[in-house]
């Protein structure tokens, strides 16, 4: 590993930041395009997207978190699907920012009592609120979900244990009407429970983090898809990038698939662009296998104000040619950094200065680390 870790703080309240780093790039503002929206309530847009099938796109017009990958400050959407046919599945239930709106814009949908299976694409504690609220108003629905977040579910709760459904790749479950769901592992350093879920009904691949963008707008579809490039690839970047060759295994079982639609977990649904998005994601996993240098950008942000600072640091070295994971501390688990430095030449570490001294979690992250 190079000798190139280096480590930045920032004065939460006063915005005062001291980065003891040098680099011959300087990021450069956000421009004018990516300043958030304080106009609109948070909400969820309801539409339908193919036969016996909506979504509900629980939104946000103003930065969600202070993670870098919210860093354009384009607001974000929350997606979560529904398919009604002999049997109703409900998909990706969105994180605790959204529970209570969504799940009354659940309820207006369908009714609780007639939820047969919540599929879930990859689990969090975030995400973990909202499905212990939803399991109580539907208790009779199965939680379909891979291996790694059955254990992780049960480690949770040991009382959804009989609620849980695991699956691997190649598993299906028929819902009637010809919706036959087929489930395909996508296992990544960031999502080790990674599950997609293809329904060759609708040739629908619900995509959870890949081919997303965080952007909030009334636009449902990618019609106006060049101007989404941008958000794309910041978000492949921010999210995508280091666990390139995992993202390239993912691409090669959708090969396979016929596609009409892409739903993924944030951002606008994809029809119009569905060959070129793809072929974007290729190109930009080759790009990363091109550069030499990785770096891991641990960080914990108390008000925001750290989490400015990597920002600023990732664009800048993404734009210097190098490689970047971003990573709060906040959440990640002390193997997943560990294994995520490993693979990388250097690391750097940012954290408030609350007290004078680190934040209390974050030092026992690193500790554990």
């Amino acid at each position: 590993m190079l000798n190139i870790t280096a480590y930045f703080f920032s004065n939460s309240r006063s915005q005062r930041f001291l980065t003891p780093m040098t680099s011959s790039t300087t990021p450069q503002p956000a421009s004018a395009s990516t300043v958030q929206t304080e106009s609109h309530p948070r909400d969820v847009q309801v539409a339908a997207i193919a036969p016996q099938t909506q979504v509900l796109r629980s939104r946000t017009w103003e930065r969600l978190k202070f993670e870098v990958e919210y860093g354009l400050r384009r607001g974000t959407t929350a997606n979560s699907y529904l398919i009604c046919a002999d049997k109703t599945a409900v998909i990706d239930p969105p994180g605790e920012s959204f529970t209570a709106i969504y799940l009354e814009a659940l309820q207006q949908q369908v009714r609780f009592s007639d939820i047969d299976y919540i599929i879930t694409s990859h689990v969090n504690s975030n995400r973990m609120t909202t499905l212990e609220q939803l399991q109580k108003l539907a208790p009779q629905a199965l939680i379909v979900c891979s291996r790694p977040a059955a254990n992780t579910l049960k480690n949770a709760l040991s009382a959804w244990e009989n609620s849980l459904y695991a699956v691997r790749s190649g598993d299906s479950l028929d819902l009637g009407q010809g919706h036959r769901l087929e489930f395909l592992a996508v296992p990544t350093p960031r999502w080790p429970d990674g599950l997609c879920t293809y329904d060759a009904a609708t040739q629908t691949l619900y995509s959870d983090k890949l081919f997303g963008a965080h952007l909030c707008s009334d636009s449902l579809w990618d019609d106006n898809w060049r101007q989404l490039e941008a958000d794309r690839r910041h978000y492949f970047d921010c999210l995508q990038a280091l666990q390139f060759r995992q993202v390239e295994t993912a691409l090669d079982q959708f090969e396979s698939l016929s596609l009409t639609c892409l739903a993924p977990g944030h951002g606008p649904l994809v029809r119009y662009s569905l060959s070129r998005l793809r072929q974007d994601y290729r190109q930009w996993c080759s790009l990363q296998a091109q550069r030499s240098l990785r770096v891991a950008l641990l960080y914990t942000s108390a008000y925001g104000n750290t989490a400015q600072v990597a920002d600023a640091i990732a664009r800048g070295l993404i734009a210097a040619g190098v490689a970047v994971e971003s990573i709060n501390c906040e959440s990640a688990h002390p193997e997943a950094i560990a294994e995520i430095v490993k693979t990388c030449d250097g690391f750097l570490i940012g954290s408030p200065t609350l007290g004078g001294m680190p934040r209390c979690k974050f030092k026992r992250r690193w500790a554990a680390f």
